[in-house]
Protein backbone atom coordinates (compact mmCIF):
# COMPACT_ATOMS: atom_id res chain seq x y z
CA UNK A 1 0.00 0.00 0.00
CA UNK A 2 3.01 2.47 0.74
CA UNK A 3 5.42 1.52 -1.81
CA UNK A 4 8.05 1.56 0.78
CA UNK A 5 10.84 -1.44 0.09
CA UNK A 6 13.41 -2.35 2.11
CA UNK A 7 16.13 -0.48 -0.08
CA UNK A 8 14.15 2.44 1.48
CA UNK A 9 14.97 2.19 4.76
CA UNK A 10 18.14 0.12 5.28
CA UNK A 11 20.59 3.19 5.43
CA UNK A 12 18.43 4.75 7.30
CA UNK A 13 18.68 6.10 11.05
CA UNK A 14 17.25 3.87 13.91
CA UNK A 15 15.30 5.10 16.27
CA UNK A 16 17.81 4.86 19.30
CA UNK A 17 20.40 7.40 17.08
CA UNK A 18 17.26 9.82 16.86
CA UNK A 19 16.77 9.92 20.38
CA UNK A 20 18.79 12.08 21.39
CA UNK A 21 17.47 14.66 18.73
CA UNK A 22 13.97 13.87 19.95
CA UNK A 23 14.79 14.22 24.05
CA UNK A 24 16.29 17.76 23.17
CA UNK A 25 13.17 18.72 20.89
CA UNK A 26 10.55 17.23 24.10
CA UNK A 27 13.19 18.97 26.84
CA UNK A 28 12.47 22.63 24.93
CA UNK A 29 8.71 22.98 24.39
CA UNK A 30 6.29 22.84 26.80
CA UNK A 31 2.26 21.55 26.94
CA UNK A 32 3.29 19.30 23.82
CA UNK A 33 0.48 17.58 22.33
CA UNK A 34 1.14 14.63 19.77
CA UNK A 35 -1.10 15.14 17.13
CA UNK A 36 -1.64 13.09 14.03
CA UNK A 37 -4.15 11.11 11.84
CA UNK A 38 -5.08 8.20 13.77
CA UNK A 39 -2.85 9.08 15.80
CA UNK A 40 -2.77 6.03 18.48
CA UNK A 41 -1.18 3.94 15.94
CA UNK A 42 1.79 6.93 15.98
CA UNK A 43 2.15 7.58 19.16
CA UNK A 44 1.71 4.04 21.18
CA UNK A 45 4.58 3.18 18.28
CA UNK A 46 7.05 5.91 19.52
CA UNK A 47 5.98 4.95 22.72
CA UNK A 48 7.12 1.03 22.43
CA UNK A 49 10.50 2.56 20.37
CA UNK A 50 11.22 4.26 23.52
CA UNK A 51 10.11 1.27 25.89
CA UNK A 52 12.42 -1.07 23.42
CA UNK A 53 15.54 1.90 24.10
CA UNK A 54 15.12 1.46 27.62
CA UNK A 55 15.18 5.27 28.21
CA UNK A 56 14.37 6.37 31.12
CA UNK A 57 12.79 9.39 29.61
CA UNK A 58 9.46 7.70 28.41
CA UNK A 59 7.22 10.48 27.26
CA UNK A 60 3.37 10.78 28.62
CA UNK A 61 1.39 13.78 25.96
CA UNK A 62 -2.21 14.09 25.26
CA UNK A 63 -3.17 13.41 21.75
CA UNK A 64 -4.92 15.00 18.80
CA UNK A 65 -6.61 13.26 16.44
CA UNK A 66 -7.55 14.87 13.08
CA UNK A 67 -9.17 11.60 11.82
CA UNK A 68 -11.60 12.36 15.28
CA UNK A 69 -12.32 15.95 14.25
CA UNK A 70 -12.87 14.76 10.83
CA UNK A 71 -15.61 12.51 12.08
CA UNK A 72 -17.37 15.61 13.72
CA UNK A 73 -16.77 18.13 11.34
CA UNK A 74 -16.85 16.32 7.86
CA UNK A 75 -19.86 14.11 8.50
CA UNK A 76 -20.65 14.45 5.00
CA UNK A 77 -17.20 12.98 3.73
CA UNK A 78 -17.82 9.53 3.22
CA UNK A 79 -14.23 8.71 3.60
CA UNK A 80 -12.34 10.40 6.57
CA UNK A 81 -8.90 8.70 5.53
CA UNK A 82 -6.16 11.57 5.15
CA UNK A 83 -5.78 11.20 1.55
CA UNK A 84 -9.21 11.94 0.68
CA UNK A 85 -9.18 14.67 3.01
CA UNK A 86 -6.36 16.42 1.39
CA UNK A 87 -8.33 16.02 -1.85
CA UNK A 88 -11.62 17.37 -0.29
CA UNK A 89 -9.60 20.84 0.79
CA UNK A 90 -7.12 21.20 -1.76
CA UNK A 91 -4.26 20.10 0.52
CA UNK A 92 -1.35 19.43 -2.12
CA UNK A 93 0.66 15.91 -1.15
CA UNK A 94 3.61 15.26 -3.56
CA UNK A 95 4.27 11.80 -1.70
CA UNK A 96 1.38 10.05 -0.42
CA UNK A 97 2.52 7.52 2.74
CA UNK A 98 5.50 9.63 2.91
CA UNK A 99 6.41 10.61 6.68
CA UNK A 100 7.31 14.44 5.82
CA UNK A 101 4.77 14.91 3.32
CA UNK A 102 1.80 13.26 5.75
CA UNK A 103 3.07 14.86 8.43
CA UNK A 104 2.76 18.28 6.35
CA UNK A 105 -0.63 17.44 5.19
CA UNK A 106 -1.62 16.73 8.60
CA UNK A 107 -0.65 19.80 10.08
CA UNK A 108 -2.26 21.87 6.94
CA UNK A 109 -5.64 19.87 7.80
CA UNK A 110 -5.10 20.45 11.57
CA UNK A 111 -4.81 24.35 10.95
CA UNK A 112 -8.11 24.28 8.58
CA UNK A 113 -9.77 22.27 11.87
CA UNK A 114 -8.67 24.43 14.25
CA UNK A 115 -9.75 27.34 12.86
CA UNK A 116 -13.30 26.10 11.82
CA UNK A 117 -13.52 25.30 15.53
CA UNK A 118 -12.82 28.31 16.76
CA UNK A 119 -15.39 30.43 13.98
CA UNK A 120 -18.06 27.51 13.90
CA UNK A 121 -18.11 26.38 17.46
CA UNK A 122 -16.21 29.24 19.19
CA UNK A 123 -13.25 27.23 20.80
CA UNK A 124 -10.41 28.79 21.90
CA UNK A 125 -8.98 26.81 24.90
CA UNK A 126 -6.65 23.31 23.82
CA UNK A 127 -8.85 21.41 26.64
CA UNK A 128 -12.04 22.06 24.70
CA UNK A 129 -10.92 20.85 21.35
CA UNK A 130 -9.40 17.41 23.17
CA UNK A 131 -12.96 16.61 24.60
CA UNK A 132 -14.38 17.71 21.42
CA UNK A 133 -12.73 14.56 19.71
CA UNK A 134 -14.19 12.45 21.94
CA UNK A 135 -17.96 13.31 22.20
CA UNK A 136 -20.23 10.98 21.13
CA UNK A 137 -22.01 11.54 17.91
CA UNK A 138 -25.75 11.01 17.99
CA UNK A 139 -26.96 9.14 14.54
CA UNK A 140 -30.43 9.69 15.13
CA UNK A 141 -31.94 12.86 16.60
CA UNK A 142 -34.83 11.24 18.83
CA UNK A 143 -31.98 9.86 21.24
CA UNK A 144 -30.93 13.72 22.05
CA UNK A 145 -32.82 14.78 25.67
CA UNK A 146 -31.79 18.37 25.36
CA UNK A 147 -33.39 18.23 21.85
CA UNK A 148 -36.60 15.97 22.24
CA UNK A 149 -36.95 18.68 25.95
CA UNK A 150 -37.08 21.74 23.28
CA UNK A 151 -39.22 20.01 20.93
CA UNK A 152 -37.80 20.89 17.43
CA UNK A 153 -36.64 18.79 14.04
CA UNK A 154 -33.37 20.26 12.49
CA UNK A 155 -34.15 19.21 9.12
CA UNK A 156 -37.11 21.94 9.48
CA UNK A 157 -34.62 24.68 9.96
CA UNK A 158 -33.10 26.14 7.13
CA UNK A 159 -29.50 26.14 5.83
CA UNK A 160 -30.09 30.53 5.64
CA UNK A 161 -28.04 32.90 7.60
CA UNK A 162 -29.13 34.32 11.06
CA UNK A 163 -29.54 34.65 14.72
CA UNK A 164 -31.23 32.25 16.97
CA UNK A 165 -31.77 32.73 20.93
CA UNK A 166 -32.08 29.95 23.81
CA UNK A 167 -34.84 30.71 26.65
CA UNK A 168 -35.24 28.89 29.38
CA UNK A 169 -38.74 27.59 31.35
CA UNK A 170 -39.83 30.85 32.65
CA UNK A 171 -39.13 32.79 29.05
CA UNK A 172 -35.74 34.43 29.68
CA UNK A 173 -33.31 35.01 27.33
CA UNK A 174 -30.27 33.11 28.09
CA UNK A 175 -28.32 33.06 24.96
CA UNK A 176 -27.91 35.17 21.43
CA UNK A 177 -25.87 33.03 18.90
CA UNK A 178 -25.61 33.63 14.88
CA UNK A 179 -24.86 31.53 12.04
CA UNK A 180 -24.47 31.63 8.10
CA UNK A 181 -26.36 27.99 8.22
CA UNK A 182 -28.57 27.99 11.04
CA UNK A 183 -28.91 24.32 10.87
CA UNK A 184 -25.58 23.46 10.88
CA UNK A 185 -24.88 25.36 13.63
CA UNK A 186 -27.71 24.35 16.35
CA UNK A 187 -27.48 20.91 14.76
CA UNK A 188 -23.76 20.86 16.35
CA UNK A 189 -25.60 21.67 20.16
CA UNK A 190 -27.00 18.23 19.85
CA UNK A 191 -24.73 15.40 18.40
CA UNK A 192 -22.99 15.34 21.53
CA UNK A 193 -23.65 13.64 25.05
CA UNK A 194 -20.44 14.96 26.23
CA UNK A 195 -20.77 18.51 25.00
CA UNK A 196 -18.98 21.29 23.79
CA UNK A 197 -17.47 22.66 27.04
CA UNK A 198 -18.72 22.66 31.40
CA UNK A 199 -20.42 26.28 30.41
CA UNK A 200 -22.30 25.00 27.21
CA UNK A 201 -23.44 22.09 29.00
CA UNK A 202 -24.78 24.15 31.89
CA UNK A 203 -26.43 26.54 29.24
CA UNK A 204 -28.26 23.47 27.56
CA UNK A 205 -29.58 21.95 30.76
CA UNK A 206 -31.81 24.64 31.26
CA UNK A 207 -32.98 25.36 27.26
CA UNK A 208 -36.46 24.34 26.48
CA UNK A 209 -37.58 26.58 23.80
CA UNK A 210 -35.50 28.06 20.55
CA UNK A 211 -36.45 31.15 18.64
CA UNK A 212 -34.58 32.27 15.57
CA UNK A 213 -34.47 34.85 12.70
CA UNK A 214 -33.92 34.49 9.22
CA UNK A 215 -30.98 37.29 8.25
CA UNK A 216 -30.23 38.08 3.96
CA UNK A 217 -26.28 37.37 4.98
CA UNK A 218 -23.93 36.21 7.45
CA UNK A 219 -22.77 39.64 7.61
CA UNK A 220 -26.60 40.95 8.41
CA UNK A 221 -26.21 38.36 10.83
CA UNK A 222 -23.20 39.55 12.49
CA UNK A 223 -24.52 42.95 12.69
CA UNK A 224 -28.29 41.72 14.73
CA UNK A 225 -26.15 39.36 16.62
CA UNK A 226 -23.63 42.21 18.04
CA UNK A 227 -26.98 44.80 18.89
CA UNK A 228 -28.85 41.71 20.34
CA UNK A 229 -26.47 41.27 22.99
CA UNK A 230 -25.93 44.88 23.84
CA UNK A 231 -29.50 45.28 24.00
CA UNK A 232 -30.83 42.02 26.12
CA UNK A 233 -27.38 41.22 27.65
CA UNK A 234 -28.52 37.33 28.00
CA UNK A 235 -26.07 36.05 31.06
CA UNK A 236 -24.91 33.24 28.95
CA UNK A 237 -23.63 35.48 26.32
CA UNK A 238 -20.88 36.84 28.83
CA UNK A 239 -19.87 33.40 30.00
CA UNK A 240 -20.05 31.76 26.96
CA UNK A 241 -19.08 34.23 23.94
CA UNK A 242 -15.55 34.90 24.21
CA UNK A 243 -15.16 37.40 21.50
CA UNK A 244 -11.99 36.99 18.68
CA UNK A 245 -9.88 39.94 19.44
CA UNK A 246 -7.72 41.01 16.83
CA UNK A 247 -4.86 44.05 16.74
CA UNK A 248 -4.54 46.51 14.74
CA UNK A 249 -1.88 48.23 13.91
CA UNK A 250 -2.86 52.74 15.49
CA UNK A 251 -0.85 55.56 14.34
CA UNK A 252 -2.60 58.70 16.12
CA UNK A 253 -2.47 61.41 13.52
CA UNK A 254 -4.22 63.58 15.40
CA UNK A 255 -1.98 64.31 17.47
CA UNK A 256 1.46 66.44 17.16
CA UNK A 257 4.09 64.31 16.65
CA UNK A 258 2.21 60.83 16.35
CA UNK A 259 3.41 57.61 17.69
CA UNK A 260 2.49 53.88 15.89
CA UNK A 261 1.20 50.79 18.40
CA UNK A 262 -1.02 48.12 18.79
CA UNK A 263 -3.90 47.88 20.09
CA UNK A 264 -7.30 45.64 20.08
CA UNK A 265 -9.97 48.21 19.58
CA UNK A 266 -10.64 51.31 17.64
CA UNK A 267 -11.82 54.72 18.75
CA UNK A 268 -13.41 57.44 17.31
CA UNK A 269 -10.63 59.59 17.96
CA UNK A 270 -9.49 60.77 14.26
CA UNK A 271 -6.13 57.88 14.52
CA UNK A 272 -5.40 56.20 11.50
CA UNK A 273 -5.71 52.36 12.05
CA UNK A 274 -4.64 49.63 9.88
CA UNK A 275 -6.07 45.94 10.79
CA UNK A 276 -7.49 43.75 11.84
CA UNK A 277 -4.89 41.22 11.25
CA UNK A 278 -5.28 37.43 11.77
CA UNK A 279 -2.00 37.36 14.45
CA UNK A 280 -0.54 39.38 16.66
CA UNK A 281 2.42 37.91 15.36
CA UNK A 282 2.47 40.06 12.08
CA UNK A 283 2.02 43.23 14.18
CA UNK A 284 4.73 42.53 16.44
CA UNK A 285 6.90 42.15 13.43
CA UNK A 286 6.02 44.99 11.65
CA UNK A 287 6.05 47.29 14.78
CA UNK A 288 9.85 46.05 15.24
CA UNK A 289 10.83 46.66 11.23
CA UNK A 290 9.05 50.49 11.63
CA UNK A 291 11.05 50.70 14.78
CA UNK A 292 13.84 50.05 13.27
CA UNK A 293 13.62 51.74 9.74
CA UNK A 294 11.79 55.03 10.91
CA UNK A 295 12.67 57.62 13.06
CA UNK A 296 8.94 57.69 14.43
CA UNK A 297 9.25 58.73 19.32
CA UNK A 298 8.80 56.09 21.04
CA UNK A 299 7.83 58.19 24.25
CA UNK A 300 4.23 59.03 25.83
CA UNK A 301 2.60 61.64 24.72
CA UNK A 302 1.62 63.47 27.55
CA UNK A 303 5.50 63.81 28.29
CA UNK A 304 6.13 65.12 24.77
CA UNK A 305 6.54 69.22 25.56
CA UNK A 306 8.62 70.75 22.82
CA UNK A 307 11.17 72.95 24.72
CA UNK A 308 14.53 74.66 23.47
CA UNK A 309 16.31 73.78 26.59
CA UNK A 310 14.51 70.13 26.95
CA UNK A 311 17.65 67.05 26.50
CA UNK A 312 17.18 64.14 24.69
CA UNK A 313 16.63 60.93 25.09
CA UNK A 314 18.79 57.58 24.80
CA UNK A 315 16.74 57.05 21.34
CA UNK A 316 18.19 60.12 19.97
CA UNK A 317 21.81 59.14 20.66
CA UNK A 318 20.87 55.75 19.32
CA UNK A 319 19.45 57.50 15.95
CA UNK A 320 16.07 55.85 16.60
CA UNK A 321 14.69 59.45 16.89
CA UNK A 322 14.93 62.64 15.87
CA UNK A 323 14.33 64.08 18.62
CA UNK A 324 11.31 66.51 17.58
CA UNK A 325 11.10 67.26 21.72
CA UNK A 326 13.54 69.94 21.25
CA UNK A 327 13.01 71.00 17.60
CA UNK A 328 15.92 68.88 16.73
CA UNK A 329 13.18 67.79 13.89
CA UNK A 330 10.83 70.39 12.44
CA UNK A 331 7.22 69.35 12.38
CA UNK A 332 7.04 69.01 8.95
CA UNK A 333 9.66 66.81 8.55
CA UNK A 334 8.36 65.07 11.23
CA UNK A 335 5.18 64.59 9.00
CA UNK A 336 6.75 63.37 5.83
CA UNK A 337 8.45 60.56 8.30
CA UNK A 338 4.32 59.50 9.38
CA UNK A 339 4.02 59.37 5.66
CA UNK A 340 6.92 57.01 4.84
CA UNK A 341 5.31 54.69 7.75
CA UNK A 342 1.98 54.82 6.21
CA UNK A 343 3.10 53.91 2.77
CA UNK A 344 5.74 51.25 4.20
CA UNK A 345 2.10 49.87 5.42
CA UNK A 346 -0.39 50.51 2.72
CA UNK A 347 1.65 50.27 -0.60
CA UNK A 348 2.70 47.93 -2.89
CA UNK A 349 5.04 49.49 -4.38
CA UNK A 350 9.14 48.04 -4.19
CA UNK A 351 9.82 49.50 -0.82
CA UNK A 352 6.75 48.25 1.08
CA UNK A 353 5.73 45.73 3.78
CA UNK A 354 4.57 43.34 1.03
CA UNK A 355 6.98 43.73 -1.30
CA UNK A 356 10.07 42.72 1.94
CA UNK A 357 8.28 39.93 3.24
CA UNK A 358 8.03 38.47 -0.57
CA UNK A 359 11.23 39.11 -1.52
CA UNK A 360 12.22 37.26 2.40
CA UNK A 361 10.35 34.71 1.68
CA UNK A 362 11.82 33.62 -1.66
CA UNK A 363 15.40 33.87 0.21
CA UNK A 364 14.40 31.87 2.65
CA UNK A 365 12.99 29.08 0.10
CA UNK A 366 16.08 29.09 -1.62
CA UNK A 367 18.10 28.41 1.22
CA UNK A 368 15.82 25.72 1.86
CA UNK A 369 14.60 27.54 5.43
CA UNK A 370 11.60 26.03 4.84
CA UNK A 371 9.77 26.84 8.09
CA UNK A 372 11.11 30.59 8.12
CA UNK A 373 9.76 30.66 4.94
CA UNK A 374 6.33 29.50 5.75
CA UNK A 375 6.55 31.65 8.73
CA UNK A 376 6.52 35.15 6.48
CA UNK A 377 4.05 33.90 3.68
CA UNK A 378 1.86 33.79 6.68
CA UNK A 379 2.67 37.15 7.52
CA UNK A 380 2.70 38.02 3.85
CA UNK A 381 -0.74 36.59 3.54
CA UNK A 382 -2.22 38.38 6.58
CA UNK A 383 -0.65 41.79 5.49
CA UNK A 384 -2.29 41.20 1.46
CA UNK A 385 -5.78 40.80 3.45
CA UNK A 386 -5.86 43.11 5.63
CA UNK A 387 -4.70 46.27 2.81
CA UNK A 388 -7.26 44.37 0.50
CA UNK A 389 -9.85 45.71 2.85
CA UNK A 390 -8.13 48.67 4.55
CA UNK A 391 -10.51 51.20 3.22
CA UNK A 392 -13.09 49.52 5.39
CA UNK A 393 -11.63 50.48 8.60
CA UNK A 394 -12.57 53.57 10.74
CA UNK A 395 -10.10 56.25 9.73
CA UNK A 396 -9.58 54.96 6.19
CA UNK A 397 -13.71 55.09 5.55
CA UNK A 398 -13.92 58.94 7.08
CA UNK A 399 -14.85 61.40 4.00
CA UNK A 400 -15.29 57.53 1.88
CA UNK A 401 -18.65 56.42 0.21
CA UNK A 402 -18.41 52.50 -0.14
CA UNK A 403 -21.30 49.70 -1.26
CA UNK A 404 -20.45 46.36 -0.16
CA UNK A 405 -23.07 43.82 -2.10
CA UNK A 406 -23.04 39.76 -1.26
CA UNK A 407 -24.92 36.93 -2.66
CA UNK A 408 -26.21 34.49 -0.94
CA UNK A 409 -27.98 31.06 -2.82
CA UNK A 410 -31.04 33.33 -3.46
CA UNK A 411 -30.80 36.59 -2.09
CA UNK A 412 -28.80 40.02 -2.84
CA UNK A 413 -27.82 41.90 -0.06
CA UNK A 414 -26.25 45.72 -0.47
CA UNK A 415 -24.40 47.65 3.17
CA UNK A 416 -24.30 51.79 2.30
CA UNK A 417 -21.23 52.82 4.27
CA UNK A 418 -20.89 57.22 4.44
CA UNK A 419 -18.19 58.31 6.45
CA UNK A 420 -17.91 54.92 8.66
CA UNK A 421 -21.08 54.69 9.75
CA UNK A 422 -23.80 51.95 8.07
CA UNK A 423 -26.05 54.17 7.08
CA UNK A 424 -29.05 51.79 5.20
CA UNK A 425 -29.20 48.33 3.98
CA UNK A 426 -31.10 46.19 1.11
CA UNK A 427 -31.87 42.77 0.45
CA UNK A 428 -33.20 41.89 -3.18
CA UNK A 429 -34.91 38.61 -3.85
CA UNK A 430 -33.32 37.04 -6.80
CA UNK A 431 -36.20 35.36 -8.29
CA UNK A 432 -38.76 38.52 -6.92
CA UNK A 433 -40.08 39.51 -10.39
CA UNK A 434 -40.94 43.20 -9.19
CA UNK A 435 -36.85 43.61 -8.65
CA UNK A 436 -37.61 46.80 -10.75
CA UNK A 437 -38.63 48.55 -7.31
CA UNK A 438 -36.04 47.57 -5.26
CA UNK A 439 -33.58 48.91 -8.29
CA UNK A 440 -35.66 52.50 -8.32
CA UNK A 441 -35.17 52.05 -4.04
CA UNK A 442 -31.64 51.92 -4.71
CA UNK A 443 -30.99 54.67 -7.88
CA UNK A 444 -32.92 57.04 -4.95
CA UNK A 445 -30.47 55.77 -2.03
CA UNK A 446 -27.28 56.16 -4.05
CA UNK A 447 -28.51 59.13 -4.90
CA UNK A 448 -29.37 60.66 -1.57
CA UNK A 449 -26.23 59.22 -0.03
CA UNK A 450 -23.44 59.52 -2.20
CA UNK A 451 -24.35 62.79 -4.21
CA UNK A 452 -26.70 64.94 -2.26
CA UNK A 453 -24.68 64.38 1.12
CA UNK A 454 -21.57 64.33 -0.93
CA UNK A 455 -20.76 67.26 1.59
CA UNK A 456 -21.82 65.25 5.01
CA UNK A 457 -20.90 66.66 7.97
CA UNK A 458 -18.86 63.88 9.92
CA UNK A 459 -20.85 63.09 13.29
CA UNK A 460 -19.55 61.70 16.59
CA UNK A 461 -19.48 57.67 16.42
CA UNK A 462 -21.80 55.48 19.23
CA UNK A 463 -20.82 52.71 20.54
CA UNK A 464 -23.05 50.51 18.37
CA UNK A 465 -21.58 52.54 15.28
CA UNK A 466 -18.26 51.68 16.43
CA UNK A 467 -19.27 48.24 17.26
CA UNK A 468 -20.77 47.84 13.94
CA UNK A 469 -17.94 49.21 12.02
CA UNK A 470 -15.41 46.19 14.25
CA UNK A 471 -18.30 43.76 12.78
CA UNK A 472 -18.21 44.88 9.46
CA UNK A 473 -14.19 45.27 8.96
CA UNK A 474 -13.33 42.12 10.95
CA UNK A 475 -16.29 39.68 8.78
CA UNK A 476 -14.49 41.19 5.31
CA UNK A 477 -10.51 40.87 6.97
CA UNK A 478 -11.69 37.13 7.08
CA UNK A 479 -13.99 36.80 4.11
CA UNK A 480 -12.37 39.00 1.66
CA UNK A 481 -13.06 36.25 -1.44
CA UNK A 482 -16.94 36.12 -0.63
CA UNK A 483 -17.75 39.91 -1.14
CA UNK A 484 -17.69 42.53 -3.50
CA UNK A 485 -17.20 46.32 -2.61
CA UNK A 486 -16.83 49.48 -4.33
CA UNK A 487 -15.60 52.75 -3.09
CA UNK A 488 -17.05 55.36 -4.74
CA UNK A 489 -15.14 58.54 -5.42
CA UNK A 490 -16.00 61.73 -7.16
CA UNK A 491 -14.73 60.16 -10.82
CA UNK A 492 -17.83 58.20 -10.81
CA UNK A 493 -21.18 58.33 -12.25
CA UNK A 494 -24.63 56.74 -11.14
CA UNK A 495 -24.57 55.04 -14.20
CA UNK A 496 -21.41 53.46 -12.69
CA UNK A 497 -22.98 52.72 -8.97
CA UNK A 498 -25.93 50.86 -10.41
CA UNK A 499 -23.95 49.19 -13.04
CA UNK A 500 -21.80 47.59 -10.21
CA UNK A 501 -25.29 46.82 -8.01
CA UNK A 502 -27.21 45.38 -10.78
CA UNK A 503 -24.20 42.75 -12.23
Amino acid sequence: MTGIRNDDVIRQPSFEDVLPCLNKFFHNCQNLIFTGHNVLFDYKFVKESYRRCRNKNDIQFSTLCTAKLARRLCRKLKSKSLGNLCEHFSIKQKHKHRALDDAFATAKLLLIFLEQLNSDYEFESVDEILKFQNTRIYTEEKKNPALKRIGIKLKDIPKSPGVYKFYNKNDELLYIGKAKSLRDRLSSYFRHTAEISYKLEKLLKYVTKLEYELTGSELSALILESKLIKQEKPRFNSALKRHRYQPYLKIDVQNGYPKIEKVYEIENDGANYYGPFSSGLTVNRILKEVDEKFNLRKCEYKILKPSQNHSTCMYYEMNRCKAPCNFTQTKTDYDKEVDRVHNYICSSKSYSIEKVYEKLMHVLAEKNEFERAAFMRDRLNDVKRVMSYQRVITSAINDKKIIIKMDSESKREFFFIHNGKLMNTFTVAKSDESQVNFVEQLTETSDYLFFSLSKYIKHKFTQFELDEIKVISNFLAQNRDRNVVMEINEDHSMNDIMKFISN
